[in-house]
């Protein structure tokens, strides 16, 4: 038995007889955690999409419908259009198989004395894409610390000295000297108002 279940619950009334995986191969997916590390697996045999021919018989008494409730193949296809361009859990009893896909159109025409409709349907599997990836670790979730250790500069062996460089500063030195002594008063001011 094939079940789709999103918004809606629907069954294929007879099981088909053929189920075909499609675009089996290695596949690398990426996965990006929340630290921004990217980490790269190869999914192999695993099919792209599930493809098979379906029945939905005309009449609604036949012996042959595994659904209860079965109202004929134009309530089913109704019921498919409502499901369409969603994600669906797709299970498949026979297979012991549960995926997530996507519904699209279904091709297929209506034949016989009874009107059943003959059709196929092509299910991608549906693989959500994520940024990030999140996690209860509180390692992964706290920021990375950066170390540095003070290092003691080399000695100078050689007995040179360095030159000096000109301080070609753009403020004239004696409004640096009136900025200063304005900082220093304003240091002052400020112990002097914490002290009352």
């Amino acid at each position: 038995m094939i079940r789709l279940q999103g918004k809606y619950r629907l069954t294929f009334p007879v099981t088909p007889g053929e189920i075909e995986f499609r675009g089996y191969g290695n596949d690398t997916e990426s996965t990006t955690s929340i630290t921004l590390r990217t980490g790269n697996r190869i999914s192999g045999s695993r099919p792209k999409s599930i493809s098979f021919e379906f029945f939905l018989p005309g009449d609604i008494e036949a012996d042959y419908i595994e659904v209860q409730g079965y109202q004929g193949p134009r309530a089913w296809l109704a019921g498919i259009d409502l499901l369409a361009g969603s994600e669906v859990l797709l299970t498949i009893d026979e297979l012991d198989l549960a995926w997530n896909v996507l519904i699209g159109a279904v091709d297929g025409r209506f034949i016989g004395k009874n009107v059943d409709y003959h059709g196929s349907i092509e299910l991608p599997l549906f693989v959500k894409d994520e940024f990030v990836t999140w996690s209860n670790q509180t390692q992964v979730l706290s920021p990375s610390s950066v170390v540095a250790k003070q290092q003691s500069a080399r000695p100078n062996t050689s007995g040179k000295t360095g030159k000096k460089k000109n301080s070609d500063s753009l403020i004239d030195p004696a409004m640096q000297a009136i900025q200063r002594d304005r900082i220093d008063k304003k240091i002052q001011d400020f112990k002097l108002s914490r002290v009352q």
